[in-house]
C-alpha cells in the first residue's frame, strides 16, 4: 500500500515525534508499503553539515521554531499545516494518511490531504489537545483558544477512520470522543536501537559522570516538565550534582533562578546527540523525570522508557499511567509533583537505595520485553495495513 506518514519533525531531530515516527515509518517500509515521510524543515534544525535526508523523506518550508513563544508557535502550526498541503500534492496518491498529533493543527491538514486523495485518515494522537494544555493550564475551558482547539479535535476525529494513542487513559479519553473510528492503544516503549549505543569516555570524563552522585535530567526543558521542582530539590541537597541537559522555552528562566539563588551544583550542559544521552544515564546515580502537574495522568514521558533501558533509577514527579507503569518496573519511586516534602523524601529515599546490578539489568530486560517501541510499530503496521487494505 501507499502510505502518506504526516509529521511535525522526523529525523535529524530527537523531538519525541521524530522519534516515535522513524521507528514506525521504517516498521511500515519493513512490512512491504511504499510510505513517504512529510515533515516540516524544523527537523533541520541543527542537523549536520551537508546532511542529506532519505529519498522516501520530504521537508515542507515552515516559520523556524527556533524561540518557542506562543506567537512563533502560531505562526510555525498554522504555516506548517498550509505548507503540508501544498507539499502532499506533489506527492501522489495515496491509500492511507498517518498523522502524528500534536500539533492538532496538522489534522486539519491530513483530514483535507486524505479527502483529495481519497485515502484512508489515521491519526496517531500523543497528546490529547486542548486536553493537556487544560491540565498543564496553559488556557482553560471556554477560552478562544479551548474553543478553537476543541472544534479542531472534533472534525478531525469525525473523519478519522482508525485512531490509535500512547497510554491506556489517553485511549479511554479518545473512546468517548471518537464517533465512527475504532481507537486503539499503541504505547511508545524504548526504541531497542538506543540501547545499542556505546559509551563515549570523553563525556563521562569532561563532565565527571562518575564522581559523586549525579541527578540527571535529559530532555526538553519547557512547560510541561515543569523543571522548577528539580532546582527544589537541588537547593537542599547541596552534596548532590545535578546535570540538565537539553533545550527549551523555560531554559532562560531557570538559569536566572540558579543564578539568584546560587545553586552551584547546578549545571545546564546544552543539547546533547543520543550516545551522550546514552552515557548519561549509564552513568548517573539517578534521572529526573518530571512532569508539571498531577493532573497528566494520561501522560507517561517517553525519557522514562529510556532511563530505565539504560538501567538507571528513575525519581518521576507525577501521578497515574507513569507511576503505574514505574511501580511494575521496579527501578525507581515517584511523588506528586505539586508535592515538595514528598519529592525531597523521594529522592532522598532513591539516593540512599543501592539496586544491584542483578536488579538494574532485570529492569532494563523487563522493558524491552514489554516495552518495545518496534514490537507496538508492529501492531500499528499491522492495523494500518489492514484499513488500507479494505480501502483497495
Amino acid at each position: 500500500m501507499r502510505i502518506l506518514y504526516l509529521a511535525d519533525t522526523y529525523r535529524p531531530a530527537r523531538t519525541a515525534c521524530a522519534n516515535r515516527s522513524v521507528v514506525f515509518a521504517n516498521v511500515l517500509r519493513g512490512a512491504g508499503h511504499d510510505v513517504r515521510v512529510l515533515a516540516s524543515s524544523d527537523s533541520l534544525i541543527g542537523a549536520p553539515e551537508g546532511y542529506t535526508p532519505p529519498e522516501y523523506v520530504t521537508f515542507f518550508e515552515t516559520f523556524p521554531l527556533v524561540e518557542k513563544t506562543l506567537v512563533n508557535r502560531l505562526r510555525n502550526n498554522f504555516g506548517g499545516a498550509r505548507e503540508a498541503v501544498r507539499a502532499a500534492d506533489g506527492l501522489g496518491g495515496f491509500d492511507a494518511v498517518v498523522c502524528t498529533l500534536p500539533p492538532l493543527l496538522f489534522a486539519s491538514s491530513a483530514v483535507w490531504i486524505a479527502k483529495r486523495k481519497r485515502a484512508k485518515l489515521v491519526l496517531d494522537v500523543r497528546d490529547i489537545w486542548p486536553d493537556v494544555a487544560y491540565e498543564m493550564g496553559s488556557f482553560v475551558p471556554g477560552s478562544l483558544y479551548g474553543r478553537f482547539f476543541e472544534r479542531v479535535a472534533r472534525k478531525a476525529y469525525a473523519a478519522a477512520d482508525l485512531v490509535t494513542s500512547v497510554s491506556p487513559g489517553k485511549v479511554e479519553k479518545l473512546n468517548a470522543r471518537v464517533p465512527n473510528a475504532r481507537v486503539v492503544l499503541v504505547p511508545n516503549g524504548i526504541d531497542e536501537s538506543f540501547l545499542e549505543n556505546e559509551d563515549d569516555p570523553s563525556l563521562v570524563e569532561r563532565l565527571r559522570l562518575d564522581d559523586g552522585p549525579v541527578c540527571a535530567y535529559v530532555g526538553n526543558i519547557g512547560l510541561a516538565q515543569g523543571l522548577g521542582t528539580l532546582l527544589d530539590i537541588a537547593k537542599t541537597r547541596s552534596g548532590v550534582r545535578f546535570l540538565i541537559f537539553g533545550k527549551g522555552a523555560d531554559e532562560a528562566k531557570l538559569r536566572e533562578r540558579v543564578l539568584v539563588e546560587g545553586l552551584s551544583n547546578v549545571e545546564f550542559c546544552g543539547a546533547v546527540d543520543e550516545r551522550s544521552v546514552f552515557t548519561v544515564l549509564r552513568h548517573a546515580t539517578l534521572a529526573y523525570v518530571p512532569l508539571v502537574s498531577s493532573r497528566l495522568r494520561d501522560s507517561i514521558p517517553t525519557k522514562m522508557y529510556e532511563a530505565l533501558g539504560c538501567s538507571c533509577p528513575v525519581l518521576l514527579a507525577a501521578e497515574g499511567d507513569a507511576a503505574d507503569l514505574l511501580d511494575e518496573c521496579g527501578l525507581g519511586v515517584h511523588a506528586a509533583p505539586e508535592d515538595p516534602a514528598a519529592l525531597l523524601a523521594a529522592f532522598d529515599r532513591l539516593m540512599g537505595r543501592r539496586f544491584s546490578d542483578e536488579e538494574r539489568a532485570a529492569a532494563s530486560a523487563w522493558v524491552v520485553a514489554n516495552h518495545s517501541r518496534q514490537r507496538f510499530a508492529e501492531t500499528f503496521a499491522q492495523e494500518v495495513g489492514r484499513l488500507a487494505a479494505r480501502h483497495a
